[in-house]
């Protein structure tokens, strides 16, 4: 058997899920949750937020942008940090 399983909540909040839980817990967008039995012969779930996958581009995809673009980027200038 699976400790958890996992539920998407959506923008509207899908089923019963109160307005006020969705907005404490992050998920008033919608987003993921972890549902986790309790096993205390009355049912109970534990309901978890899952975070958000970190968003981006990295790697050969940054590569890939820069390469698009038309004029050439300066390099950043660096800043030396002191050192105790």
């Amino acid at each position: 058997m699976k400790e958890f399983d996992t539920m998407t909540v959506t923008k509207v909040g899908q089923g019963t899920l109160p307005k006020w839980w969705r907005e404490a817990s992050g998920l008033s967008q919608g987003g993921v949750i972890e549902v986790r039995p309790v096993r205390d012969g009355r049912n109970s779930i534990i309901l978890t937020p899952k975070p958000a996958r970190r968003r981006g581009i990295s790697g050969k995809g940054l590569l890939k942008q820069f390469s698009r673009c038309p004029y050439p980027m300066p390099a950043a200038d660096r800043n030396e940090l002191p050192f105790k």
